[in-house]
């Protein structure tokens, strides 16, 4: 018993890692909490994505992910975006639920359990055990528009026991890797996701030469919207909620994704299947480009480990061998309060 209480409380700890509203558990037995999952790109959201697609409640009730919910019913406005997540959440729907996949706006505007991005149990939205959605905020993605506290506030009163979530990956430099990697990816194979199946995969290069300039940017950004997103997960926690935030990252779930997924169910009260916890032990559902060990990697490494060389957090990073939470390098200047738009501008200012 106190060798798991040991673990419990290391894991908890390490979560501070990430914000200091982190917290697992689910002390007010509140049971089948809608989630909203803020994020950003290259934290493994995909993964996560695909990976709750696959689970099923213990109480036999189906677990409904959106993924990129600015993008169902196409590029939304902030009054569009605000009656969406209202209505997903609210569990409010015009009889017309489809599938997954094919988005598009509605020709009388975007209803959320009626535009095409849900895997749903049918048309009656009290069959769904819990809603789960994750979003790219307008603070770190600047095609999503901003909402205004008063429509945060239409969508925690559609939904008053609404949690918070928030996805980060907290190694920056793995991070702006996978970012940078992404693009030869798109290049070769036409596109970022891949499932391990493609036959372009033989095509990628085994190694990756890296650019100063392009490189330490990405770092920056990695660092940049990690802080931002979850700064935002924060506030609307504070605001609207219990305070309390469910925090992933890319490196627990490397860790221990049956964990993170029983804790997940745990915190919003619907606990997952162990069943279907079981057989995420056996599948892998995304391929993984290049080596964990990035000296093999990084056809340039000793240059790199060069440019770095002063911030010890980044080497830390960059030496990782073993998944695990890493706090914050301070590599970001922590200025930008106007969100996304305001930090790029900053950046290239910079780079002048």
């Amino acid at each position: 018993e106190s060798r798991v209480r040991s673990r419990r409380i290391e894991r908890e700890f390490k979560l501070k890692e990430v914000h200091a509203q982190c917290d697992r558990g689910n002390p007010d037995d509140l049971q089948d909490r809608p989630l909203l999952i803020l994020k950003y790109s290259r934290t493994g959201s995909t993964w996560l994505a695909w990976t709750g697609n696959t689970l099923e409640l213990a109480s036999g009730k189906p677990m409904v992910w959106t993924h990129e919910a600015q993008g169902c019913g196409g590029d939304l406005d902030a009054e569009e975006l605000t009656t969406w997540l209202e209505e997903y959440f609210g569990r409010e729907t015009d009889g017309n639920v489809v599938t997954q996949n094919n988005l598009h706006k509605n020709n009388d505007g975007p209803h959320a359990l009626a535009s095409k991005c849900l895997v749903t149990a049918g048309e009656d939205p009290d069959k769904f055990g819990v809603l789960v959605a994750t979003l790219n905020p307008h603070e770190s993605h600047a095609d999503t528009p901003p909402l205004s506290d008063e429509q945060w506030e239409r969508i925690f009163k559609a939904a008053p026991d609404l949690a918070i979530g928030v996805l980060v990956r907290t190694n920056a430099i793995k991070r702006a890797i996978s970012a940078i990697a992404a693009e030869y990816q798109r290049k070769v194979c036409g596109h970022m996701k891949l499932t391990g199946k493609e036959e372009c995969i033989s095509k990628l290069p085994s190694q990756i030469h890296l650019e100063e300039k392009e490189f330490l940017g990405k770092v920056w950004e990695s660092e940049m919207k990690r802080s931002i997103v979850t700064d935002k997960a924060g506030d609307l926690a504070t605001k609207y909620g219990d305070g309390r935030i469910f925090c992933l990252s890319y490196e627990a779930m490397e860790l221990d994704l049956v964990q993170e997924m029983r804790d997940l169910g745990d915190f919003i009260g619907s606990p997952i299947s162990e069943e279907s916890l079981d057989k995420l032990r056996e599948n892998t559902v995304t391929y993984k480009r290049g080596s964990n060990d990035l000296s093999e990697y990084i056809a340039n490494y000793d240059e790199v480990y060069g440019w770095l060389s002063e911030n010890q957090c980044l080497l830390d990073q960059l030496e990782q061998d073993v998944p695990r939470n890493h706090p914050l390098c301070d590599f970001y200047d922590g200025e930008c309060k106007e969100g996304y738009n305001d930090c790029v501008r900053k950046a290239d200012k910079t780079d002048e």
